[in-house]
C-alpha cells in the first residue's frame, strides 16, 4: 500500500503535530510534579491552543504544588483547570491557577479548601 501526501507549495517546512495532551493530576508528590512539568512542556509542541489540566485529588505535598504552579506560570499557552470528582487542599489551590474564564468544575464534583 502506497500513501501519497501533498502539501501546499506555500509551506516552507511541513510541521508534524501530535495529538493534544491532557494533563491529569491525581497526586501531589515529587514524581507527579516532574510528570506535570514534562506534560506541560510537551503540550507546547502539539499545536493545541489550550492545555487542559484535569484535577481529581485529595491533596498532597505543598512543595510539589508550588512546582506545578511554577510550570503553569511559565507556560506560554493558557491553562484550563477542570475538576472531576474532587479537588481538595493542594488540588483546590491548583484549580485557582487556571486562566481567567478557563476554570471548570463538574456539577457533582467537590472542592475543599482549608480555613
Amino acid at each position: 500500500m502506497k500513501t501519497t501526501i501533498t502539501c501546499s507549495p506555500l509551506l516552507k517546512e511541513p510541521e508534524l503535530r501530535r495529538a493534544p495532551i491532557i494533563v491529569r493530576v491525581n497526586e501531589f508528590n515529587n514524581k507527579a510534579a516532574k510528570e506535570f512539568e514534562s506534560h506541560i512542556s510537551a503540550a507546547h509542541n502539539t499545536g493545541q491552543s489550550v492545555i487542559p489540566v484535569i484535577i481529581d485529588s485529595y491533596g498532597g505535598q505543598v512543595y510539589s504544588l508550588m512546582s506545578m504552579i511554577s510550570s503553569i506560570k511559565h507556560a506560554e499557552l493558557p491553562i484550563a483547570t477542570i475538576i472531576e470528582g474532587k479537588a481538595m487542599s493542594c488540588g483546590a489551590i491548583l484549580f485557582t491557577f487556571g486562566a481567567d474564564g478557563m476554570r471548570f468544575m463538574d456539577p457533582d464534583a467537590t472542592l475543599m479548601i482549608h480555613d
